[in-house]
């Protein structure tokens, strides 16, 4: 058995030491996962944009709700604070990058409002493998010591930001992934509520005229998680922007969906490693 707890934190080194303004991480996986270690990839929130680069593996991947099928270099877009999985269908050799980043190195309005509008970019294949070069290029010069490796490296990001974009622009984003309209007629009114702390389990099931095995059965098919750990991570997400956005904790914690602020307390600390209290104090 895969062990389950082991999850890559992502640690941003500057490009050029001299030169704060961009910082990145990148992350190569090439191992095989079982089907029956299920709960190997909870979901993912944190404060970076990501791009998940697929190489190989029989899975798709799930941000904010929306699933997405992936194949061989295909660019999964996650913004900062989405939630977002991967979702894995069979036994499988599963070869992934990811590269995550807080600030974008240029032109920042125009990036990030690209990357808020489009989660799946599906390149040419002619473009795939230059991408997947770019990928193992920029993997292997960032753990060089040769000072003037940046320079490469950021070469290497601007080439895949590049084509990234380019290929979004040209209209090769995918669109989600169609789930069973009774499934998805849920994921909308969670999206929608979970603010409400009346958004519980046993009211969503209440209201749909389905059972809680039902509805846990369905969440663990499509999403491979329960229907309470969905629910707290749209909350825990939300409570992230808005302590980014300055608000109280007890304001988030009651606008978030969050009845009891020592148990939201409690879960945004076992989540995230720290309490909202020094997260919002680390970036005021």
């Amino acid at each position: 058995m895969i062990d389950s707890k082991v999850h890559y934190k992502p640690f941003l080194k500057p490009i050029i030491e001299e030169n704060n303004t961009f910082s990145v991480d990148i992350f190569y996986e090439n191992k095989f996962w079982l089907m029956e270690d299920i709960g190997h990839d909870e979901d993912h929130i944190h404060d970076l944009y990501e791009l998940y680069i697929n190489l190989s593996g029989d899975v798709s991947f799930l941000v904010d709700g929306n699933l997405y099928p992936i194949a061989r270099g295909d660019v999964v877009i996650s913004c900062p604070n989405d939630v977002h999985r991967c979702i894995y269908h069979s036994d499988c050799v599963h070869e992934h990058f990811c590269i995550w980043f807080k600030d974008f190195p240029l032109a920042k309005e125009n990036l990030e409002a690209k990357f808020r509008e489009i989660k799946l970019v599906s390149l040419p294949d002619e473009q795939k493998e230059q991408l997947i070069e770019y990928c193992f290029n920029a993997y292997k010069n960032l753990s060089k010591e040769d000072p003037l490796i940046g320079f490469r490296i950021i070469h290497e990001i601007y080439g895949i930001f590049d084509l990234v974009c380019s290929t979004a622009s040209e209209n090769f984003s995918v669109q989600a992934q169609s789930l069973p309209e009774s499934f998805s007629c849920i994921i909308d009114y969670i999206n929608q509520n979970y603010g409400d702390s009346n958004c519980t389990v046993s009211n969503i099931c209440e209201k749909f005229y389905i059972s809680k095995s039902t509805l846990c059965r369905r969440f663990r098919r499509y999403f491979q998680t329960t229907p309470s750990d969905y629910l707290e991570s749209k909350r825990l997400s939300e409570s992230k922007r808005m302590l980014l956005a300055g608000h109280s904790v007890q304001n988030v914690c009651l606008n978030c969906g969050f009845s009891d602020c020592s148990y939201f307390i409690m879960r945004f600390r076992m989540k995230f490693g720290i309490s909202p209290y020094k997260y919002k104090k680390s970036i005021w």
